[in-house]
């Protein structure tokens, strides 16, 4: 019963547990903005990647968020990615605040910085995605249309989203949500107790599991009741053609007017 009781617990935290960017002393908020430029550059055509819990390094792998960036470079879409977690523990900002608040602080310090390096055209709108723990700042910004207006977002598209604070989706821009039927993370019934609303389409994924777009996890991280001996229990596992076709529907969703 206790061993039970201790996996429960490890599933419940596992997210919180991915290891974060190391964040040195002397760092600043801007060392953890990066910006990777579209094929043909255009500067009114952007989005914004804010990572999960790990921020932009998801345990041993430090790629994947700017592999997906450069995909969309080649479509012609530049990318903001904001390691949003070490950005604001690097601000030093001191303000009691609840990890929605910080957020989407950061996210607009992370666009306001944009702006004045020229990266992005003030006057244009863009898109965010995010993926797990990023939609707790996502999902009130999707509801806020003065949020939205401020900061020039359109569209949010996210991966499989944490939802801790049990916020209904109300959005008032179109939302996009691809997660996986059997991820213990996240769990589908959630998404569709509280992310049902108009505006909103929801794509589901049958047999894939949290971060199942994420390569570096092909073989998983998983837990077994009894060690050695009882089913592996994936908690995160790549699922090469959702990956696939996930990557696919985003591209859509971010391209069509």
């Amino acid at each position: 019963m206790k061993t039970i009781l201790k996996l429960l617990i490890f599933c419940s935290l596992f997210t919180s547990c991915i290891p974060m960017q190391k964040v040195p002393k002397d760092a600043v908020m801007t060392d953890f903005f990066h910006f990777q430029k579209g094929k043909n550059y255009d500067a009114s055509k952007w989005a914004v990647f804010l990572p999960g819990t790990g921020g932009l390094r998801i345990f041993k792998d430090t790629t994947h968020y700017y592999d997906v960036a450069e995909k969309l470079n080649a479509e012609g879409i530049s990318v903001l990615l904001v390691d949003n977690v070490a950005a604001y523990k690097a601000s030093k900002r001191d303000v009691d605040e609840e990890e929605p608040a910080q957020i989407l602080w950061t996210l607009e310090e992370a666009l306001k910085w944009a702006k004045q390096n020229e990266h992005i055209d003030p006057n244009s709108e863009g898109s965010i995605v995010g993926w797990s723990r990023a939609a707790l700042g996502l999902i009130p910004l999707a509801n806020d249309s003065l949020k939205l207006e401020q900061f020039n977002i359109k569209k949010i598209a996210m991966y499989y989203p944490s939802n801790g604070y049990e916020i209904q989706l109300k959005p008032k821009v179109p939302v996009l949500v691809m997660t996986g039927g059997k991820d213990r993370i996240v769990k589908i019934d959630d998404i569709l107790k509280y992310m049902i609303a108009e505006n909103t389409t929801i794509k589901v994924y049958d047999d894939a599991y949290h971060g199942y777009d994420v390569e570096s996890l092909k073989k998983g991280k998983y837990y077994r009741y009894i060690p050695f001996i009882s089913k592996k229990q994936y908690l995160l596992k790549y699922d090469e053609e959702a990956a696939k076709e996930s990557f696919e529907k985003l591209i859509k969703f971010l391209k069509n007017n």
